[in-house]
């Protein structure tokens, strides 16, 4: 089965439990399933955006996005979060209101939806987690959160039928809310990271620096600025300083074990701005001298 195939079932299985679950909340009092409900319904955002990344995401670059479409994903993730956020503080207002004053709860109706989320959510799980791309793997965490969840729920709702303490709703509520906030707002900050082009995480800048210092004929390298589109796809840019007078082949040589160092590290995509002593940088951090035509290069890999 394709990819977008897989996400587009898991989307309809999640999308239309979660009405039904909004429902069920309304109809059993319980302000847990409308709390998880809010969260389902992020996750079905979540994976429609994925659905549209997936098919965005093979456009290659043009003149209007040159660096192509995968920043895409980072305001869908916005986007999902926000949606998110607004919810879980409805339920959290409620949820408090709750606790001071609790309300009966059809807990027999609850463990029949509690067993019914179980069920759909797990299907849509296992569907979704025999995809290999990392959106799909992105999507199979959501949704086995939510079979957690309503484990959990069903738990709460076997309790309360058995024990009549009602404050247990609410408080799974309370839980539910903070746990998926906890969540979000570690995405939103992996996501501003990335809009604040952040270095990536797992790259030794320094240790880069050095094998590319290490190469024959190179006397320095600097001005490197190492960023990424979507948190996934590294780039990098980097300005190495030659000795004079190579022959073209040699600089050629050079300039493709600079690429080769940087493939190594993980980075396929290099930007390497070949300078010479007297080349004329207008960048405060490179040399500034006379420029030499001979030694502007200037190579995308």
């Amino acid at each position: 089965m394709k990819s977008e195939k897989r996400m587009f079932i898991s989307f309809l299985l999640n999308f239309f439990f979660t009405i039904i679950e909004f429902i069920g909340g309304i109809i059993t009092n319980s302000v847990a399933l409308i709390s998880d409900s809010i969260h389902d319904l992020g996750d079905s955002i979540s994976i429609g955006i994925a659905i549209f990344l997936e098919r965005k995401s093979k456009q290659r670059p043009d003149k209007i996005y040159t660096y192509g479409y995968r920043r895409f994903s980072l305001l869908g993730a916005l986007i999902s979060s926000m949606i998110l956020v607004f919810g879980s503080t409805f339920v959290v207002i409620e949820s408090i209101q709750r606790l001071m004053h609790p309300e009966s709860i059809n807990s027999e109706l609850l463990i029949y939806f509690a067993i019914f989320g179980v069920i759909v959510n797990g299907l849509a799980a296992f569907n979704i987690s025999k995809g290999k791309s990392l959106n799909e793997k992105a999507i199979s965490l959501h949704l086995l959160e939510d079979v957690i969840g309503w484990l959990a729920l069903l738990i709460g709702a076997i309790i309360m039928h058995f024990t009549d303490i009602l404050a247990i709703d609410a408080l799974l509520s309370l839980l539910f809310t903070i746990w998926i906030l906890y969540h979000v707002f570690k995405n939103m900050k992996n996501v501003f990271k990335v809009l604040l082009e952040r270095a990536p995480s797992g790259f030794d800048i320094s240790a880069i620096e050095k094998k590319l210092s290490n190469i024959k004929h190179v006397l320095e390298v600097h001005h490197l600025h190492l960023w990424s589109l979507e948190g996934e796809t590294p780039l990098i840019t980097v300005h190495a300083l030659l000795e004079n007078k190579l022959s073209q082949d040699t600089i050629t040589d050079v300039q493709n074990k600079l690429i080769k160092i940087l493939s190594d590290f993980g980075i396929e995509h290099s930007t390497v701005q070949i300078e010479f002593k007297n080349t004329d940088c207008i960048n405060e951090e490179c040399l500034s001298n006379k420029p030499l035509d001979i030694g502007k290069h200037h190579h995308n890999h």
